[in-house]
């Protein structure tokens, strides 16, 4: 059984994927630069460039975005009408969209450098099983698939199912799945559209995201909510209610609303295993141990005997320990969200069969692991080498940042998280009856309260009901060194800053 929790503060989103009661898979919302690849923007035409059958549209970044005339709806829907040998002239871009005009749009390449995000005006959506193009015009199905008998039913009934331009891939899961789950899908995603399509027409003129494919609701959303062994836990109403408008009475029941006065990861003890998670030493089930080391160009893990105490010969002890690493160094790829390069130190071993046992064990673990990765297989060094893509940041750099004390040779945890874990706390203390809080805050972190940060104390404050009174140290994190009468708290605050006022002259 998997069970997904979700927890929303501040309008941030974060979870994990619980699997047999043990987290496999954290989900964070990372601030990125820039819209992201699947985003659906409602934008405005801001320049035409006929001379390259262009057009740049203002998506509220820095950079307007770039639209090739190929890319529009009215262009393929042209070409679609008139495809024969019969060669007709193509309209020009400026009878296809006009200055000033909205239009709604999905970023197909994230912007980079100089340039500008490349858009597309074919929206598509992808599930699990399949991708709706609202305006495709055509049906497309997997060569995965394993006859062709199968990919021609697939074909029928998509073409049973599209109306008007909509197209339809179906993705290689289908290939054994229920047609009513495929069609659920289908049926789901196209309401989506819909949804998103009227937003867009409803909205007075200015730019909007009318869709986010990164967020973490729309990942859980694509890829576990069609699972009849996932349940999903939210603690808040909107979020419950957005996962509910997409299930259908047969799996409506697999959403549960968490109403409870703990903090939703207080209650599942998920604080415990985010800082687990992020540790460079692992234990394996064996006594066996791994290091995982992270740098820029590469993640290196090195794998130890540690405890374990074989009762058989080296090149025994050596199979066991790497067969058990293989399994966990899978688990924690995933878990950690680590992409790119990796390689692995695995304990010496000469013969080739069992190098190709420790192989085949890797591949198989990595199956879980929906994120795409490449075993590539053992080095003239011994070392194996293999690749996972990277999709997102991975978690030690979504919660931790670089030590300015040591110039970079440790890892200490952002601000950001601090000042959440804070605002978590204070958040489960709301209920009682103290009027003020005197908080010692390190100064990195108390510069998100102050200055530009002053709407956000004071977003916590009216939330709280309490007067809050931070003084920036230098030595801890945070603590709470005070609970009780606002005046009070004021008189020890201004004891403390005066002393801090003292001291620095």
């Amino acid at each position: 059984m998997r069970k997904i929790i979700l927890h929303r503060w501040m309008n941030v989103i974060r979870g994990a994927i619980v699997e047999d009661e043990k987290v496999v898979e954290w989900l964070f919302d990372t601030k990125l630069e820039g819209p992201q690849p699947g985003t659906v923007i409602r934008g405005k035409v801001i320049d035409i460039l006929p001379g390259i059958d262009a057009a740049f549209v203002d998506i509220g970044s820095d950079k307007n975005g770039f639209l090739y005339k190929k890319e529009l709806v009215a262009y393929h829907h042209f070409m679609t009408i008139n495809d024969s040998d019969t060669p007709v002239k193509e309209p020009s871009i400026t009878s296809l969209v006009t200055k000033g005009q909205w239009i709604n749009v999905q970023v197909k390449k994230e912007e980079t450098g100089s340039k500008g995000a490349k858009l597309t005006e074919l929206l598509s959506f992808p599930g699990k099983y399949l991708v709706y193009l609202p305006e495709a015009d055509y049906i497309a199905v997997s060569k995965k698939m394993k006859t062709d008998d199968i990919r021609d039913n697939w074909r029928k009934k998509a073409r049973e199912w599209v109306e008007n331009h909509e197209g339809v891939i179906i993705r290689t899961l289908a290939d054994e799945a229920k047609e009513e789950l495929v069609h659920e899908e289908f049926i789901r995603l196209k309401e989506m559209y819909s949804n998103i399509f009227n937003s867009g027409g409803n909205l007075p003129n200015k730019v909007a995201t009318l869709y986010n494919e990164s967020s973490i609701l729309a990942r859980i959303t694509r890829d576990f909510i069609m699972d009849d062994d996932t349940t999903i836990v939210v603690d808040k109403l909107e979020d419950f209610q957005y996962i509910k408008r997409q299930l259908s009475n047969l799996h409506s029941s697999k959403v549960e609303l968490y109403q409870g006065k703990e903090n939703i990861f207080s209650f599942y003890e998920l604080d415990k295993f985010l800082e687990k998670s992020v540790k460079p030493f692992v234990w394996m089930k064996n006594g066996g141990s791994l290091h995982i080391n992270h740098t820029e160009a590469m993640t290196v893990i090195d794998v130890n005997s540690a405890k374990y105490t074989g009762k058989q010969g080296l090149r025994e002890t050596a199979l066991a320990i790497n067969i058990q690493a293989a399994k966990t160094i899978a688990e924690q790829l995933r878990l950690r969200d680590v992409g790119g390069m990796v390689v692995v130190d695995f304990i010496d071993m000469d013969s080739d069969k069992d190098r190709a046992k420790v192989t085949q064990m890797l591949r198989t673990s990595l199956q879980k692991d929906r994120t795409m990765t490449n075993v590539l297989g053992f080095t003239k060094l011994g070392l194996l080498e293999m690749t996972r893509k990277k999709t997102r940041k991975p978690l030690l750099e979504t919660t931790h940042t670089t030590c300015r004390s040591c110039n970079g040779t440790g890892q200490v945890r952002k601000a950001e998280e601090i000042a959440r874990d804070l605002e978590e706390e204070l958040f489960a203390m709301r209920y009682q009856e103290d009027g003020a809080f005197l908080i010692d805050i390190e100064e990195r972190v108390n510069e998100l309260f102050a200055d530009n940060g002053q709407s956000r104390l004071l977003k916590l404050e009216e939330l709280l009901s309490k007067k809050i009174f931070l003084v920036p140290v230098n030595d801890r994190e945070y603590t709470i060194r005070f609970m009780g009468g606002l005046e009070e708290a004021r008189k020890r605050w201004n004891e403390r800053t005066q002393s801090a006022v003292h001291k620095q002259g």
